[in-house]
């Protein structure tokens, strides 16, 4: 199954994505999301690098691990879940330049063993959460590029 979403923001794309190759800013990123802790980085993000979270859903928490797959600066990375329930979970975000904003994609393929339910239980479950999480994260970029984190808007004076 696919997922994926869109977002434009008024800022640089090289910043931008500058931001995503240290790994400690998916904390920043995600500060606020109860569900999801990170418990350890490679410190980068290149393919072969690791990082591990714990993931909460309601009473359950799993320790999960996504290695990264695709680096290809200002442009996309990728990573994939290799400790966790899924039987696929891969990641890409890609990065381009639109209008003088940057559009990130987010692309997931996802797949659950049909013992813990499978597609069913990838549209009744894992999609809601993904949907919030993502919503989340997309509001957390806002946020972050109105405070300046990435860098001045593109043409904005100095």
């Amino acid at each position: 199954m696919r997922f994926s979403t869109t977002l434009a923001l008024p800022v640089a794309r090289e910043p931008l994505f500058a931001f995503h190759t240290d790994p400690a800013n998916l904390s920043v990123l995600l500060q606020g999301w109860r569900a999801t802790r990170v418990l350890s980085t490679a410190g980068h993000i290149r393919p072969g690098a690791r990082t591990e979270v714990l993931e909460r859903w309601g009473p359950l928490a799993l320790r999960l691990a996504f290695e990264h797959f695709l680096f290809e600066p200002s442009e996309r990375f990728g990573e994939r879940m290799v400790r966790g329930p899924f039987r696929l979970f891969e990641h890409v975000h890609r990065f381009r330049d639109e209008g003088g904003r940057t559009v990130i994609e987010d692309e997931v393929e996802l797949a659950l063993p049909v013992w813990l339910g499978g597609d069913l239980a990838l549209r009744l479950f894992v999609l809601p959460h993904l949907r919030r999480f993502f919503a989340f994260r997309q509001s957390a970029y806002v946020r972050l590029a109105a405070e300046g984190r990435f860098g001045p808007a593109p043409g904005a004076r100095a």
